[in-house]
C-alpha cells in the first residue's frame, strides 16, 4: 500500500467535520468534483469504504472512524513540523545546537543563556543537557555545534578552549564526622559508599585519581543520574561524594561541604569540531558562553569554605 496523501486526509477530515462535500469544497477552495475524486482515491488507496450516505449527509463507516483518528494525528504532526520550520525560517534560518551539563546550566550558564536569548531573538538556541563524554561524541558527530564540558574529555577531532576552573569539594552527611576536619583526605571518604553521576563520568574519574593519590579506593559505588541527585543521596545519608565547588554556593540541607586534601581542580571548557564551518551565529554563541565566568562572578580556582547547613541555618567554620 502506498503512503497516505495528507491532502486527501485533510479532505476526508473536512467532509466528516462539515458533513458535506460542498461545504468541504468551499473550505478547501476546491470544486465539489475534486473533493469527491480525492475521497475515491483515498478509499482506493486504503482498500475499504470510508464514507456512506444517510440521506444526503456523508457519515464515516467503521473503517472511516478508525482512519479519522489516525488522520487527525497525522495532520497535527504535519502542522507541528511546518510550524517548526516557520520558526527556524523567521529566525533567519539559524539554530545553534549547544550542549551542557545540568550543573553548568544551573550554576554557570543560566544568566548567560537568558541574556543571550533576550539580546538575540533571531537565533534559536537548542540546548541539550547531557554528560561531558556524551557531548564530546555529539560534537565529533556534528550533532552539536558547541558544548560546555568538564575536562578531561577525549580531544580527538575537537578544539578545546578552557575558560573556567574551580576546586572540587567533598560533600558528606552533616553527621558524618564527630569532629569536622579542616579538609577531607581519601582515607576519610573511603569508609562509606561513594555516590557518582555515572561510572564513566568525569566526576568518577576525578574521584578515582584522587583516591589513588592517597593509595585508597572507594568503599563501593552508588550510581545516580545527575550531580544534583548525588547531593540528594548524600543528604539522605546514602553515601559521600565530591562535587564542583560552584554547587556549594547553593548548599543543600543536611550536608557538609569540605575542601579536599590533596586539592582537586575541575576545568571547564567550550568544545567544537576542528572542521566546523565558520558561522557568525555559532561564533556569537561561543563568545557568549566564554563569558559565563564573568556573569557568575566566580573567580578561577575558587576553594569553597567549609559549609554546613542543618535545618534552615547555614554556618561556616
Amino acid at each position: 500500500m502506498r503512503a497516505l496523501n495528507p491532502d486527501q486526509l485533510r479532505t476526508f477530515v473536512d467532509v466528516v467535520d462539515l458533513g458535506s462535500f460542498t461545504a468541504a469544497a468551499r473550505r478547501l477552495n476546491l470544486s465539489q468534483p475534486a473533493v469527491s475524486l480525492q475521497i475515491r482515491e483515498l478509499e482506493a488507496r486504503c482498500g475499504v469504504q470510508l464514507l456512506e450516505r444517510l440521506g444526503k449527509k456523508p457519515f464515516p463507516t467503521p473503517a472511516g472512524r478508525q482512519l479519522l483518528i489516525h488522520a487527525q494525528r497525522i495532520l497535527n504532526e504535519n502542522e507541528d513540523a511546518l510550524a517548526s520550520m516557520r520558526r527556524i525560517r523567521d529566525a533567519t534560518g539559524q539554530q545553534v545546537r549547544v550542549g551542557m551539563t545540568m550543573t553548568t546550566l544551573t550554576y554557570l550558564a543560566r544568566d548567560v543563556v537568558r541574556r543571550f536569548k533576550r539580546d538575540n531573538p533571531k537565533i534559536e538556541l537548542a540546548i541539550t543537557l547531557s554528560s561531558s563524554h556524551l557531548m564530546a561524541d555529539d560534537v565529533r558527530n556534528q550533532n552539536l555545534d558547541l558544548a560546555i564540558v568538564t575536562l578531561p574529555v577525549d580531544e580527538n577531532q575537537l578544539i578545546v578552549t578552557p575558560f573556567h576552573e574551580d576546586s572540587v569539594t567533598a560533600i558528606v552527611p552533616e553527621d558524618y564526622f564527630a569532629q569536622v576536619p579542616r579538609a577531607v583526605t581519601p582515607v576519610l571518604l573511603s569508609k562509606a559508599p561513594f555516590v557518582v553521576q555515572g561510572l564513566t563520568d568525569v566526576q568518577t574519574r576525578l574521584a578515582q585519581d584522587w583516591f589513588r593519590a592517597g593509595k585508597q579506593a572507594p568503599h563501593s559505588f552508588l550510581e545516580v543520574r545527575t550531580l544534583e541527585a548525588c547531593s540528594a543521596a548524600v543528604s539522605a545519608g546514602l553515601g559521600v561524594s565530591i562535587l564542583p565547588g560552584v554547587m556549594a554556593a547553593q548548599p543543600m540541607r543536611g550536608v557538609t561541604y569540605l575542601p579536599l586534601d590533596p586539592p582537586v581542580v575541575r576545568q571547564v571548557a567550550v568544545i567544537e569540531h576542528k572542521n566546523r564551518v565558520a558561522n557568525p551565529e555559532v561564533d556569537r554563541v561561543r563568545s557568549a558562553l566564554l563569558q559565563c565566568i564573568a556573569v557568575t562572578g566566580q573567580p578561577a580556582s575558587t576553594t569553597p569554605a567549609v559549609t554546613k547547613l542543618a535545618g534552615h541555618r547555614r554556618s561556616q567554620a
